[in-house]
C-alpha cells in the first residue's frame, strides 16, 4: 500500500468518525448501521477505483503489437414501432 494510499485512509477514517459522531443523536440505532454499512461500501470503491488508477499510471512494458488490425462490427440502429 502507498503513501498516498494510506493518507487516503486516514483522511475517510477521520471524516467517517466525524459523520458517525454527528449524527448518532438525530437517527435511529437500525439506521445508522445501515448508513455505517453503505460508508463502508463507499468507502472500498473509492479506494479500488483509486488503486485502479494509480495502477494505471505505472509505467509497463510495451504491448506487444498485432500483426492483423482488429476487424470492428457496425451498430446497426433496430427501429421499434
Amino acid at each position: 500500500m502507498s503513501h498516498e494510499t494510506e493518507r487516503l485512509i486516514e483522511v475517510a477514517t477521520l471524516i467517517g468518525q466525524r459523520l458517525n459522531s454527528a449524527v448518532k443523536d438525530v437517527i435511529p440505532a437500525e439506521a445508522q448501521t445501515h448508513l455505517l454499512n453503505a460508508q463502508r461500501e463507499l468507502l472500498t470503491a473509492v479506494f479500488l477505483i483509486y488503486e485502479h488508477q494509480v495502477g494505471a499510471r505505472r509505467p509497463s512494458a510495451p504491448a506487444p503489437k498485432r500483426a492483423r488490425p482488429v476487424r470492428r462490427t457496425r451498430v446497426k440502429r433496430i427501429e421499434i414501432e
